[in-house]
């Protein structure tokens, strides 16, 4: 069904309920002849046919009207529509109109004031989405972030400390050894001094005693010595003459 025979472009919605052709047959009086208009069905055999015969008849104009119940457009085959002959003859000044009507409410959508009309949803707004890859902020962060370089950053910080715990280790090894150094020549010049002060009182003990005659004899009656400190500090007096020696062999 093309718009040269239905006079419109075919739409959903458009119901066939007629036609109406004409057409001249030529030919002799003693020819057989027959005309056929018919139009093709979707999916096999035809919607329509009508058949004239012309056999030993004289040819003329033709003009006639089909009525068809209301059929939808869909069941026409597209370019389904022909005029058939048999026989010895022609056809001429052929044309076939097609009466249709149009439901305009075959889609409801199609009419707010169809029954069936379904307001529309309103259009769902243009959603630009972001993508956190394409931004570079986030690739800086992503890069700060990234393990390789945190596990680098941890192990320098790492090696850091510990030469700086090193380096801290020797300065105390270093002090120790200086004070130990300090205390033990301090200890040896202590002992000197007390050597030279030791020396240096023997000139106390070189003294001029008059030669005077002391008549009264003392008599020192020997009762042992009770008090055992004075030989402790014998015994230390001792002890210390001996480091002392000990200090210049």
């Amino acid at each position: 069904m093309t718009p040269k025979y239905l006079g419109a472009d075919g739409i959903d919605g458009m119901d066939i309920h007629g036609l109406i052709y004409q057409y001249t047959a030529v030919k002799d009086l003693a020819d057989d002849f027959t005309v056929t208009v018919q139009n093709e069905k979707e999916g096999g055999g035809y919607v329509f046919q009508d058949k004239e015969d012309w056999s030993q008849k004289y040819g003329m104009t033709i003009r006639k009207s089909i009525g068809l119940p209301y059929t939808p457009l869909a069941h026409f085959k597209t370019d389904g529509g022909a005029i058939a002959t048999t026989g010895t003859g022609s056809v001429e000044n052929a044309q076939v109109v097609y009466l249709y009507r149009f439901d305009r409410c075959f889609d409801p959508q199609s009419d707010p004031n169809c029954p069936d009309y379904v307001a529309p949803l309103p259009p769902i707004p243009e959603i630009k989405l972001y993508d956190a890859l394409d931004d570079e902020f986030v690739e800086e962060a992503t890069k700060k972030t990234d393990q390789d370089l945190i596990d680098e950053e941890e192990e320098k910080e790492q090696k850091e400390e510990e030469e700086e715990e090193k380096e801290r280790l020797e300065v105390a090894l270093s002090i120790s050894e200086n004070v130990l150094t300090l205390d033990n020549e301090i200890t040896q010049t202590s002992i000197i001094d007390a050597m030279n002060a030791a020396t240096n009182l023997t000139a106390y003990y070189v003294a001029q005693i008059p030669s005077i005659v002391y008549r009264d004899t003392l008599v020192i009656k020997d009762e042992g010595y009770k008090d055992s400190r004075l030989l402790r500090n014998l015994a230390q007096d001792q002890q210390h003459n001996k480091m002392v020696e000990a200090q210049y062999q």
